[in-house]
């Protein structure tokens, strides 16, 4: 019996990843990767259909070549600034003659949940299943097989915006895809970066992408809160770009080369070197391009913060904040982060580390790189049957077809505070 194949595409505003994966023993070896320039799509929304149709086939060739597979199918991640998360409540009577809870009883008491209102240029996107109570019984995880007459569901539901996920399915489509998967980014990035007992002891996961940075919080195993924010990564660059009247790319490699987050990490002594307008180049203190990254840094910690703050959940996150996206990979992030978590609470700092999708095999280059954990996270969510049940569809992931293929021949198909 062959080992399964699946694929996962993440189209961001900055670069489109597409990871192809071989199922062995219920864990994911990695085969084939590919990372094309992101075209068409800006903070995280299809605008473009044909440019952002040939910024995913480039990502997606590369990986069908590394791996000698073609797709036929792909899950995909769906983001950005419309994306809001909302709790709700359903309740419904166990009428069978037993009075037994069954899968029926589940599928109904979640529709009852489902039902909230919504402006109707929004979709529910995902359904998240928090606890159950039956009768008197209170923080079920799952009550199937038990006796009541009262049952109860407390759920995350994840909406967003129809145009946007009905854009990407066009997108898609023009690939030969389904566009029917989609898993909402952040939840890939908690599900390749957090451990079991993080969510259980209450953690937020901090993906900070080109132009957004998205969190979700788990509490008691599951999530509670999602949201995002309208800055990411970009902005940093582009305060580069202006501070020090360079181009974007120039800044970009500054950035990536020099860049680093808390100020108290840098010596004064050491010099960079920075490129200018008439090719030439001029040295500046290292300090100095700090002094241009940590404010914006700082800015979206305190937006996060303030979105935590909202829902009284900074007291609760026992096992701390996890970055991750390719935002994360900025050096110091994880310090200022404490340091600035103790400014603005006056108390003994929380922990923080850095994500990367670590629980994988095959190709270990994307491994230790928090930029992938998206696109691998949803891989490893297609693993568990039991949550793609509550993809909004309320079907499982149908069985993708993939066909061995030359990997030379030519290919068919033409991104806690105050």
């Amino acid at each position: 019996m062959k080992e399964p194949i699946i694929a996962g595409i993440d189209a961001g505003s900055s670069s489109v990843k597409t990871v192809i994966a071989r199922v062995n023993d219920d864990k994911l070896e990695v085969i084939g990767i590919g990372e094309s320039e992101s075209e068409g799509i800006i903070k995280g929304i299809v605008v473009n259909i044909e440019a952002a149709a040939n910024a995913i086939e480039k990502s997606v060739n590369q990986a069908e070549h590394m791996a000698g597979i073609q797709a036929s199918d792909v899950i995909a991640t769906i983001g950005g600034e419309h994306i809001k998360g909302k709790n709700s409540k359903g309740v419904i009577g166990v009428n069978n003659k037993n009075k037994e809870v069954t899968s029926l009883e589940i599928e109904r008491v979640l529709e009852s949940a489902k039902n909230i209102l919504m402006p109707q240029d929004r979709e529910i996107i995902e359904t998240i299943e928090q606890e159950y109570s039956l009768d008197e019984q209170d923080e079920i995880k799952n009550p199937i097989g038990m006796s009541g007459t009262r049952l109860e569901t407390r759920v995350h539901i994840i909406t967003g915006l129809k145009y946007v996920s009905d854009n990407l399915k066009r997108t898609l489509n023009k690939m030969g895809f389904s566009g029917k998967d989609f898993i909402v980014n952040v939840r890939g990035s908690a599900e390749a970066v957090l451990t079991k007992d993080e969510k259980d002891l209450g953690v937020v996961v901090f993906d900070i992408g080109h132009s957004t940075t998205s969190l979700m919080v788990f509490l008691e195993g599951t999530v509670w809160h999602t949201a995002v924010i309208p800055i990411g990564s970009y902005h940093i660059t582009n305060d580069i770009s202006k501070g020090l009247r360079i181009t974007i790319p120039a800044a970009e490699k500054l950035k990536c080369d020099y860049g680093y987050a808390f100020i108290d990490m840098i010596g004064e002594r050491e010099i960079i070197e920075v490129p200018t307008a008439s090719g030439k180049f001029k040295t500046i203190p290292k300090i100095t391009l700090t002094e241009i990254i940590q404010p914006r840094v700082e800015e979206i910690l305190h937006l996060c913060g303030k979105e935590l703050a909202k829902m009284k959940y900074i007291d609760s996150l026992s096992a701390g904040m996890v970055f991750t996206g390719g935002g994360a990979l900025l050096p110091g992030l994880t310090d200022l982060a404490k340091a600035y978590q103790t400014a603005v609470k006056g108390s003994i700092p929380i922990s923080a580390r850095i994500g990367v999708p670590d629980q994988i095999a095959g190709i270990r280059d994307i491994a230790n790189n928090p930029a992938y954990s998206s696109v691998i996270g949803i891989l490893m969510m297609s693993l568990d049957e039991a949550t793609l049940m509550n993809i909004q569809s309320g079907k499982k992931f149908s069985d993708k077809k993939f066909k061995f293929k030359n990997p030379f021949s030519k290919n068919p198909f033409t991104e806690f505070f105050k």
